[in-house]
């Protein structure tokens, strides 16, 4: 499925993305609507209408990962309370962003034979059941299983199969898995505040979405998300989400090379870091002086003082180590690496100053900051790189990319065919 927005529903309803992050938790509640058929925008089919929001300070995870549930527990109520209280409603479920256990991304085809000579919807779901079967094999949890294109007998290149003849039929997919036990663990936290989990997303997919248009994604861009805990990547090409990947390194480390540098505190270390940050030294930092208390069990602790060049000296080798690593990790994955033609830098930590410079004259390709859509009642304050993934949620669930296949594995591994099973679908997609 190309990179477009699909209506998930022709009425109204309640959409909630719970953004689980390494230093901040986000939830936001939005209302759906079908786009009017006047509208001449950017073509999608339903729009959003931000009813609730909030962000809170993330404590028990560590590079997104539940490291005290207790924690977490206290950190996702106290953000979805919040925003349950702006928006006037009670959440029932949400969707959620995940960028631990170990996320991996594996292409492969599989094809099935037509008995009846021609594509049938059972078919397509018999073939993608095979698919996310096959992806979420060694203890894997398959968060997306997307189709990329479709093959009928010798004839490639085909989006939509249903109703076309032949006698073989083959999907080339890409699936998404992270390990099993730090998805429980992440829907354990997240049911124990009496929330359902509608869907896992991998953070980077959900970030791209937000930034990057639909003519960078037919063309081909890579998105690296910095994050706090973790820096992830995602790449797009031919309108495909077509790999993912993940590090646990992230802003946080900067902000402890720094406070153990200077012996500050990590409080004052992530001050100095966002307000005079920097990957390059100008010539002016040299003679910036930057006052900050050293770390001390005193409670009147005494000031050091620093210039703005020596700061930049202790960020810039950490974050040129992760660049590297997003650098190799394209490299590695063959076919993303030689179809993406920029980069897109979103996410907290993509706001340092220089570092967009930075990342261009590492991966040799042109390099810009990506902010968010834009969605109606969004804060402002939710404008940011910081909050790409939240809003990436809501456009992933308007995509409707994961619903087939979803179905798929539902149908065929766990439930009937029958007339009911086909009854309750259309029931769960109008009401």
């Amino acid at each position: 499925m190309v990179y477009t927005t699909t209506i998930r529903s022709k009425r109204q309803r309640i959409v909630t993305a719970l953004d689980v992050g390494t230093s901040k938790i986000c939830c936001l509640i939005a209302k759906t609507s079908p786009v009017p058929d006047w509208f001449e925008g950017k073509g999608d089919a339903v729009q959003f209408e931000v009813l609730g929001f909030d962000h809170t300070r993330a404590e028990g995870l560590k590079a997104g990962m539940i490291a005290h549930l207790d924690s977490a527990e206290h950190c996702i109520r106290s953000a979805v309370d919040a925003a349950e209280r702006m928006a006037g409603v009670t959440v029932e479920d949400v969707h959620v962003s995940v960028t631990c256990g170990r996320l991996k991304s594996e292409s492969f085809s599989a094809s099935v034979a037509l008995p009846s000579g021609a594509v049938r919807e059972e078919d397509i779901l018999r073939l993608l059941a095979g698919g996310r079967q096959y992806a979420g094999r060694d203890k894997r949890s398959v968060l997306h299983a997307l189709p990329t294109s479709y093959r009928l007998d010798e004839n490639g290149g085909i989006s939509e199969p249903q109703g076309m003849c032949g006698e073989r039929l083959a999907v080339d997919l890409h699936a998404v898995t992270a390990d099993e036990v730090a998805m429980r663990n992440v829907m354990l936290c997240v049911e124990r505040c009496h929330l359902g989990v509608a869907s896992l997303v991998a953070a980077p997919y959900a970030s791209a979405l937000s930034v990057i248009t639909p003519d960078e994604a037919k063309l081909g861009v890579a998105c690296v998300d910095f994050g706090a805990g973790t820096t992830t990547l995602s790449a797009f090409a031919d309108g495909h989400f077509i790999h993912a990947d993940a590090i646990a390194l992230g802003g946080n480390s900067i902000t402890t090379d720094i406070g153990r540098t200077l012996a500050a505190p990590l409080d004052y270390a992530e001050r100095l870091k966002t307000l005079h940050g920097s990957a390059f030294a100008t010539l002016s930092d040299e003679r910036e002086i930057i006052t900050y208390p050293a770390a001390s069990g005193t409670r009147q602790p005494s000031l050091n003082q620093i210039t703005k060049a020596q700061l930049a000296v202790i960020i810039r080798p950490r974050v040129e180590q992760i660049l590297d690593l997003m650098r190799r990790r394209l490299a590695a994955s063959g076919l993303a690496s030689e179809v993406t033609q920029h980069l897109v830098l979103t996410g907290g930590g993509s706001q340092l100053t220089g570092l967009s410079e930075l990342a261009a004259n590492m991966f040799g390709r042109p390099v810009r900051l990506g902010t968010p859509r834009s969605l109606a009642g969004l804060p402002a304050v939710a404008a940011a790189p910081d909050f790409s993934a939240a809003i990436g949620l809501l456009l992933q669930w308007s995509r409707g990319d994961d619903r087939l296949s979803g179905r798929a594995e539902q149908r065929f591994l766990r439930t009937g065919t029958g007339y009911f099973a086909r009854v309750g679908e259309w029931i769960r997609d109008n009401f």
